[in-house]
C-alpha cells in the first residue's frame, strides 16, 4: 500500500503537536460533542455515514509524526475513525449515562498510530440513545464538532452535504502564504506593542503553581446559568452603552479579574474562529486562534468604560488574527511555563449557519428536544478542554438563556474557589446593569453573612 505524503501544519497545529508530545495521556485538548437521540438508530446506516464523514473530512483518519522539514499530518483510511457501540441497561439513569460519554472523551489519542478521531453510540434502548463524536484538537475545534454532527446525521439521513469549496490544506497554505510575506513583520510588531507593559492575568490560586507545569494538565468544569431577569437586561445596558453582548460580558470579567488579583494591567485571551471567507464556513480543522487583548484599569475605571474599551480592544484585535497566537511567545514558542496569556473567555452564539447546534441549544434552554434529520436528538452537556488555561470562560447563548461555564485547571483551584468566582462574576454584571457609570472597584464581593463569617475567624477573647 502507498503511503500518503505528509501534509504540512498550521502554526496552531505545530504546537498542539508539541503539547501532545510533552503529555501524550493528558485529554486537555480532546473536544467533544454529543447528543441524545429518541428514534430508531440503524447501526449499519450510521456506520456508512461514518464512513462517508471521515472521506468528506481526511483530518479525521490522519496520524501525525516528524517528518525531514518538522511534524507532519499523513491522511489515513477511513478505518481510522472507528465507531464503539455500547449497549447499557435501560434503568440507567441519564447521569449515568452522561458519564460514560464523558469518559469516552476523556481517554487518551495515539496520535502517532490509531488517529485522531472516534465516534461512540451507547443504547439504553433501541429507541434512546446518546451519539458522541471526539476528536483531538489538532484536527478540530467546537464548531468543527458540531459541523461533523450536523454533516453525520445528514449523511445518515441519505441527505448529503453540498461539496467542500475548501480544505483545511487550503487554510495551511494561506497561512503559510501570509506568515511568508512582509505582512508577517508589520504584525509581529503590532502584537508587540499592542500587548507591552501588561503580563498575564492571574487569579490567587489554591495551590502553587509549579504543579501545574509539570506537562500533563488535569481541570473540571464549574458551570451556572444566569438568572433569567438578568438576560434582557443585559442585552439592554449593551444596546444603551453601545457596545456588543460579548464586549459587556468580558469587560465586566476583566473588572472581575481586577477586583481579585489587583493588577490593573494584564491580558486574556479571547479565542476566536479563523473560518475566513465563505468557502472555509464547513471546512472540519482547527481554525481557531487566540487572540491577546489587554485590560487597563484605574481606581476610577467604571463599568461603562471597561465594557467599551474591550469592545474597542477586540476589534483591533480582530483585524490582525492572521498572526497565529503561538508565535507570541517569541523564541519558546510552545513552552507552557511562560504563555501569553493564562485566562480565556469566549463566548458560543450559535447562527443560521450552524442549524443543528442552533436548534438544540435553543430546545436545550427550555428542557426539550428538537427534530433533525428524521429523529428527536436534544443537546447532551459533556466536558472538555479542561486545564488548558487556568481559567477557560464560555459563555453559551440562546434567544432566552445565558449559561457561564468556568473550566479551570484543578492543580491549582479547589471547585469552591471556582463556584465562588462564578457567583463574583454574576455579581458584578448585576452591578453593572444597576450602574454602568459606577467605578468597578464600587460593589462588594463579600456578602454580610460571609463578612460576619470572615470577621468571627479572627474573633480570639484571648487577645
Amino acid at each position: 500500500m502507498t503511503t500518503a505524503p505528509g501534509r504540512p501544519l498550521s502554526v496552531g497545529q505545530e504546537a498542539l503537536w508539541f503539547l501532545y508530545r510533552m503529555a501524550p495521556e493528558s485529554p486537555a485538548y480532546n473536544v467533544q460533542a454529543a447528543l441524545r437521540v429518541r428514534g430508531a438508530l440503524d447501526e449499519s446506516r450510521l456506520r456508512h455515514a461514518l464512513y462517508a464523514l471521515a472521506e468528506r473530512h481526511d483530518v479525521l483518519c490522519s496520524t501525525f509524526t516528524e517528518g525531514p522539514g518538522g511534524p507532519e499530518r499523513v491522511p489515513g483510511p477511513p478505518a481510522l475513525l472507528p465507531l464503539e457501540v455500547m449497549d447499557v441497561p435501560e434503568s440507567t439513569d441519564d447521569g449515568h449515562l452522561t458519564e460514560l460519554v464523558a469518559e469516552f472523551g476523556r481517554l487518551p489519542f495515539d496520535l502517532t498510530a490509531k488517529g485522531t478521531s472516534r465516534a461512540l453510540l451507547v443504547r439504553r434502548s433501541p429507541t434512546d440513545a446518546v451519539l458522541a463524536v471526539c476528536t483531538h484538537h489538532i484536527v478540530s475545534d467546537a464548531t468543527s464538532q458540531w459541523l461533523l454532527l450536523q454533516d453525520l446525521l445528514d449523511l445518515y439521513a441519505d441527505q448529503p452535504p453540498p461539496p467542500l469549496r475548501s480544505t483545511f490544506d487550503d487554510y495551511v497554505a494561506e497561512e503559510q502564504r501570509v506568515l511568508s510575506s512582509p505582512r508577517r513583520a508589520e504584525l509581529a510588531a503590532f502584537w508587540a506593542d499592542f500587548c507591552a507593559g501588561a503580563p498575564a492575568g492571574e487569579l490567587p490560586t489554591d495551590r502553587p503553581r509549579a504543579a501545574a507545569e509539570a506537562g500533563v494538565l488535569h481541570g473540571a468544569t464549574c458551570e451556572l446559568r444566569l438568572p433569567d431577569e438578568l438576560v434582557p437586561r443585559l442585552r439592554e445596558t449593551a444596546r444603551r452603552t453601545k457596545v456588543t453582548g460579548f464586549a459587556l460580558l468580558l469587560g465586566v470579567f476583566q473588572s472581575l479579574v481586577h477586583r481579585y488579583g489587583g493588577r490593573r494591567d494584564f491580558l486574556i485571551g479571547t479565542p476566536t474562529t479563523t473560518r475566513s471567507g465563505p468557502g472555509m464556513r464547513q471546512v472540519v480543522g482547527y481554525l481557531v486562534n487566540t487572540l491577546v487583548v489587554p485590560a487597563h484599569f484605574t481606581p476610577e475605571t467604571t463599568f461603562a468604560q471597561a465594557t467599551g474599551a474591550a469592545q474597542r480592544q477586540v476589534m483591533t484585535a480582530m483585524r490582525n488574527v492572521a498572526f497565529p497566537y503561538a508565535l507570541l511567545a517569541g523564541e519558546d514558542p510552545y513552552s507552557t511555563r511562560n504563555p501569553p496569556v493564562r485566562m480565556a473567555f469566549t463566548m458560543v452564539a450559535p447562527t443560521r449557519l450552524e442549524p443543528l447546534l442552533q436548534r438544540v441549544t435553543e430546545a436545550a434552554a427550555t428542557g426539550t428536544t428538537t427534530r433533525y434529520a428524521g429523529l428527536d436528538v436534544a443537546f447532551v452537556d459533556v466536558p472538555m478542554l479542561e486545564g488548558q488555561f487556568d481559567i477557560s470562560v464560555e459563555m453559551r447563548q440562546s434567544e432566552t438563556s445565558l449559561t457561564a461555564v468556568f473550566r479551570y485547571a484543578t492543580d491549582l483551584f479547589d471547585e469552591s474557589t471556582v463556584r465562588r468566582l462564578l457567583d463574583h462574576y454574576v455579581q458584578l454584571l448585576t452591578a453593572a446593569v444597576d450602574g454602568p457609570e459606577d467605578p468597578v472597584t464600587g460593589p462588594a464581593l463579600v456578602r454580610a453573612g460571609e463578612l460576619d463569617s470572615l470577621l468571627a475567624l479572627g474573633a480570639d477573647d484571648d487577645w
